[in-house]
């Protein structure tokens, strides 16, 4: 309107142009006043479609926000702002113990607030940091492990198959007179799939020096019975995905039964997690399950 008004040139870097179809898309447009003599007579206007332009954009925006997260990371690393949080593992059924606990990591912020892993574990993952990171979990679960307590450690895909790694674990527990049943290393199904053999001669050692090795999110990989039958496993944890909905969910309850059968077959225990409620544990019982964690059971709390 004010172009075909005064000829005003108007220009827009940011815009959305919609589509016979009813889609839309980015643009970036400009329009003109068209003369004729001393008289407007119509309006130019010229747009094109910014669509790799923004997807580029943020792109970039994203590797910068990472590398962000890079040097947050490493100052948490300096100034001793990593933080162990605890969930509960209680024991349904069978073995020594009331149980254990798992072993999460959160960070603090400059400013005190607890930031959860999500925000930078997959940072340390892409930029190399992660591996720092499961040292030093590592050497805080050995310190609690010297204190009598059972506890579960979560290992990267980095980690698994580091032989360096695994001669570092012996030698803390070793200097630390630490029982190395007391800890109980979970792999992910992921971690192993880039190579199986590393991983399994990490998993081999670990079981070799008396520590539980436990297979983590089971069911979500397609290599599960591979996996069964080469890794010297003491716990198969069920994936979460196949108890969040249990109680109304069929096909979940035939899976999560499946599993259990199998793993005690195998001579397994079994973990379940993502226990919310009265009625997803009852369930659990009763298929067999030997040891659950949850919110319903306890949320994650400091050490």
């Amino acid at each position: 309107a004010a172009t075909r008004a005064d000829g005003t040139v108007v220009r827009q870097a940011e815009a959305t142009f919609m589509r016979r179809d009813g889609t839309t898309f980015p643009v970036a447009f400009s329009g003109s006043a068209l003369w004729t003599g001393h008289a407007i007579t119509g309006t130019v206007v010229v747009f094109r479609d910014v669509t790799e332009e923004r997807a580029e954009q943020l792109r970039v925006q994203r590797e910068l926000d990472a590398l962000t997260w890079v040097g947050r990371i490493r100052d948490a690393f300096l100034e001793d702002r990593f933080v162990l949080y605890a969930q509960p593992i209680v024991r349904l059924r069978g073995g020594a113990g009331s149980g254990s606990e798992e072993l999460l990591i959160r960070m603090r912020s400059s400013a005190g607030e607890i930031i959860p892993p999500g925000e930078f574990l997959p940072v340390a993952e892409k930029y190399g940091l992660i591996e720092e990171i499961d040292r030093w979990v590592i050497a805080q679960a050995t310190g609690l492990a010297a204190q009598g307590r059972s506890v579960g450690v979560n290992l990267s895909a980095r980690s698994v198959g580091d032989i360096g790694l695994l001669r570092l674990i012996e030698a803390q527990f070793g200097a630390a007179r630490v029982d190395p049943a007391l800890v109980t290393f979970e792999i992910t199904e992921t971690a192993l799939m880039d190579n199986l053999e590393a991983g399994e001669r990490f998993a081999r050692g670990l079981a070799d020096m008396g520590a539980g090795v436990a297979l983590d999110d089971f069911g979500t990989g397609f290599g599960s019975f591979t996996y069964l039958k080469r890794l010297p496993l003491q716990y198969l944890k069920i994936d979460i995905d196949f108890v969040r909905d249990l109680t109304t969910n069929p096909a979940n309850q035939h899976l999560v039964k499946a599993i259990v059968g199998l793993a005690h077959d195998f001579g397994y225990e079994t973990i379940a997690e993502g226990v919310e409620d009265a009625a997803t544990l009852d369930l659990l019982d009763g298929y067999g399950v030997d040891l659950v964690q949850g919110y319903h059971l306890g949320r994650p709390a400091p050490v």
